[in-house]
């Protein structure tokens, strides 16, 4: 078995994984704020909720995967102490630490949100906060650790949704409290 599993692309896993679960996190974090603009109603904003939902649990799912298959990796293998306490590689510990702490931040945001009815709605709604300082930290640690970021795809990437996010962000607030969901111009 143990042959059979070495011979598959293990390498191609852990980076095809890891971009993927980014990218899931990156669209996660975007339907949320979609979700939370003043615009959107009805069936249209449930159909936005879910697949937040959806994405953020399959960007998790397929990050606790990503660390997972780096403990079968050939070239570069990490115990599971490694993989599970952070800050304990013997190469780039801070990148390799802070991915770990955001999947630590993500089981608690995911947690958090499956138990927002049975919590206090201020205490729900600062954890969920944390969502922003977690994806940077999953930025950073592709950015740091990542085998492809020296490509200009990947810079890209990175760069389109950091900025993105950001922008959406800032645009979101723009719209808080304003009941109609446009932007007023002054003059």
């Amino acid at each position: 078995m143990s042959d059979w599993l070495m011979s598959l692309p293990i390498w191609e896993a852990i980076r095809v994984s890891g971009i993927v679960s980014y990218l899931l996190l990156f669209s996660g974090m975007m339907l949320g704020i979609l979700h939370g603009m003043p615009s959107f109603a009805g069936k249209t904003k449930a159909v936005l909720y879910k697949w937040h939902t959806r994405s953020t649990w399959a960007g998790f799912l397929i990050g606790i995967t990503h660390g997972m298959i780096i403990y079968v990796d050939q070239y570069s293998p990490f115990t599971w102490k490694e993989i599970w306490i952070p800050f304990t590689t013997p190469t780039h510990p801070v990148a390799y630490g802070v991915g770990t702490l955001a999947v630590y931040g993500m089981l608690i945001l995911l947690l958090t949100s499956d138990l927002r009815n049975k919590i206090k709605k201020p205490l729900w709604y600062a954890v969920h906060l944390l969502s922003y300082p977690i994806f940077f930290m999953a930025l950073f640690h592709g950015i740091f650790t990542g085998s492809d970021t020296g490509t200009a795809a990947a810079k890209l990437m990175y760069a389109l949704t950091g900025i993105g996010l950001i922008g959406m962000t800032v645009y979101r607030m723009t719209l808080k409290g304003n009941r109609t969901g446009h932007v007023k111009l002054s003059k």
